[in-house]
């Protein structure tokens, strides 16, 4: 077992599942965010089934890794300012987003010291 992939596994299926549910809403609230909620949770979900079906390929879990790094900067930067073709407005912080982002965040603390670029060893 390698914890840095087990908690990559985890974070991503956390935030893929966390923004599956939250896209709807953000369909209806303004289209380019919604559909940039629904195409993540698809891309990370993808990820985390081929990182479980194959822990050892260095490629799928720094693709993965790349994922959760984004969803994690995307929720800061749009804390902290508006994103226009994303998001028009300023989002407030919220406890779902910062627990996901937390989640999302530990994941990659967890994975990123283990030399997982150099081979997982």
């Amino acid at each position: 077992m390698n914890r840095g992939i087990d908690a990559l596994v985890v974070a991503g299926a956390a935030g893929a599942a966390v923004h599956a549910v939250l896209a709807p809403e953000h369909l209806r609230e303004w289209a380019p965010l919604g559909a940039s909620f629904a195409a993540g949770a698809a891309v990370l979900a993808v990820g985390v089934v081929a990182l479980a079906l194959r822990p050892s390929d260095r490629r799928v879990a720094g693709a993965v890794a790349c994922v959760l790094a984004v969803f994690v900067a995307g929720y800061v930067t749009t804390r902290l300012t508006a994103l226009p073709p994303l998001d028009p407005d300023r989002e407030a912080f919220d406890v779902l987003g910062i627990c996901t982002t937390a989640i999302e965040a530990a994941g990659l603390l967890v994975a990123l010291p283990r030399p997982l670029i150099r081979g997982g060893r």
